[in-house]
């Protein structure tokens, strides 16, 4: 099982842009203090080669890819608004 984590400072309306060689699952988590109120937002797309998430918000965001797959080849790229 493949696992792939990015980290990325985005401005609100970024497009961040992911393309895998298989299907997998696609999360764009805010990465949020750790105090008791917060909340991480995320956006997510199950079995897909490629996804297209935009951000909501300008601040720190998480890209998590999740594969079956042994040899998975990515990339992660965003498109500035």
């Amino acid at each position: 099982m493949a696992l792939v984590k990015a980290s990325l400072t985005l401005f609100g309306g970024d497009t961040v842009v992911v393309r895998c060689s298989e299907s997998c699952h696609i999360h764009l988590m805010s990465a949020k203090s750790h105090t008791a109120n917060a909340q991480t937002d995320i956006l997510s797309v199950q079995d897909r080669n490629s996804a297209y998430l935009t951000v909501p918000y300008s601040g720190t965001w998480n890209v998590l890819i999740d594969s079956q797959s042994q040899s998975l080849e990515h990339s992660i790229t965003y498109v500035a608004a």
